[in-house]
């Protein structure tokens, strides 16, 4: 199973990124890629239930930078849809640690990808190069692994 969430971070944390490989100035995006290698939300998921995904993360030109890994326990979970608090941390060799959390809506019970709604959740927590990090970050379920944009919401 994979899946693709991109994500658009608020000015403030595009400073933060500046530096980095991918972003040449503050009003440019960053780009990491984390595709999925093992986990998922599984089907059948009742309240209480807790998944985690783990991927490679990769810079924008596909060089792996480093590994990210995503946690989840159900909320809500009726009919077709579950309502998730998820905890996404990317962690970048040699600049340190970003922490996403919010909550994931997906529309099925199926693992395909597609099936979450595009979400907002927040910069928590950054260590090293991202200490300080911090703002929304909008969320969008596609195939392929998890795209994080980190830059300018315009």
């Amino acid at each position: 199973m994979l899946r693709t969430t991109s994500i658009a971070a608020t000015a403030a944390v595009a400073a933060v990124f500046a530096a980095s490989p991918t972003a040449s100035a503050a009003d440019e995006t960053t780009q990491y890629r984390a595709v999925v290698v093992a986990g998922g939300k599984p089907v059948g998921v009742v309240e209480g239930q807790q998944w985690g995904t783990y991927g490679m993360l990769r810079d924008a030109s596909g060089d792996r930078i480093g590994d990210a890994s995503i946690t989840c326990v159900a909320e809500k979970a009726r009919d077709k849809r579950v309502l998730a608090k998820c905890t996404h941390v990317l962690r970048v060799h040699g600049q340190g640690r970003l922490v996403v959390q919010g909550m994931h809506h997906y529309k099925d019970q199926t693992v395909m990808p597609g099936t979450a709604d595009p979400m907002r959740l927040n910069i928590v927590r950054g260590s090293g190069y991202y200490a300080g990090a911090s703002g929304p970050v909008d969320v969008i379920e596609v195939i392929g692994g998890y795209t994080y944009t980190f830059g300018p919401t315009g």
